[in-house]
């Protein structure tokens, strides 16, 4: 009963998102709202992803600065994070390995994260090419404990938000900052994966 009641919640704020989506985020961009509105309009554009996340990021950077914008994203980000990684770990265990399944490469990854969950998590955090879906849901079929998810997962998603809060605050006042702070930020992203591959490489030849 309590996995339907789940369920179902989860379809209405779908389709709630969905359905207003636009103007959810007209009356973010335009309006007066509290921060903590503003909080759960992010959070549900995390937990329901009908939009990219950076689009939201980007907006929050534009209301609040980079700073504010980025700490909004951040908090947003970090606690639809651990709702995922309970729901996968305590209501939706058989689905999460049903979704697993399809990514043929992940056994590495999931070995790694049992080996040493900390340090996997928050690389995989860090690079962008691994699905975050994936990085929330195979710790969960894991015996890692949440708290250890919820710290990597955090400081894995910083870089990311403060770069696309920056991006959005600077939207309108020229392109050198952008350009500037995208390119430390591949540079930064190349050198993760670099190390990354190696450090996984290493432990499993």
């Amino acid at each position: 009963m309590k996995k339907w009641y789940t369920i179902g919640m989860y379809l209405v704020l779908i389709l709630i998102v969905y359905v207003f989506k636009d103007e959810i985020l007209h009356w973010m961009q335009y309006g007066d709202a509290p921060v903590l509105l503003i909080f759960a309009a992010a959070l549900g554009f995390i937990i329901v992803p009908v939009i990219p996340y950076k689009i939201v990021i980007g907006l929050l950077g534009f209301m609040y600065g980079p700073l504010l914008g980025a700490l909004i994203s951040w908090t947003a980000a970090s606690v639809a994070s651990v709702i995922v990684f309970c729901l996968a770990r305590y209501l939706f265990q058989k689905q999460g390995r049903a979704y697993l399944s399809k990514y043929e490469k992940l056994e590495k990854l999931q070995a790694a994260i049992e080996k040493n969950p900390f340090l996997t998590i928050l690389l995989a955090r860090l690079i962008p090419v691994i699905p975050q879906a994936v990085v929330n849901v195979i710790p969960a079929i894991t015996s890692i404990p949440v708290v250890t998810f919820a710290v990597a997962s955090a400081l894995g998603k910083i870089p990311a938000m403060l770069l696309f809060a920056f991006i959005g605050s600077n939207l309108f006042a020229g392109t050198s900052k952008l350009v500037l702070s995208v390119g430390v930020y591949i540079l930064f992203l190349a050198s993760v994966y670099v190390v990354y591959c190696v450090w996984l490489k290493k432990r499993w030849l």
